[in-house]
């Protein structure tokens, strides 16, 4: 008998930290734009002072990003 296979749709927002040197570091991601809005926002107050970004993985584009250095 067949096992059943489950489709998990892959992640479409990215969060990244940018590093000193300007390197991204991932953080997390997120399949829905408003969690992942919401969660840059609770990521932001965590490592206050930093920049991070959210990027969407299908276009490469920055949706939005937090002030930092």
């Amino acid at each position: 008998m067949p096992g059943h296979i489950s489709t998990i749709p892959e992640p479409l927002y990215d969060i990244l930290l940018e590093d000193a040197d300007g390197r991204y570091l991932w953080l997390e991601s997120q399949h829905d734009l408003d969690a992942a809005r919401e969660r840059l926002r609770l990521c932001a107050a965590d490592y206050s002072g930093m920049r991070l970004i959210l990027w969407d993985r299908r276009s490469r584009v920055v949706v939005l990003q937090t002030e930092g250095y």
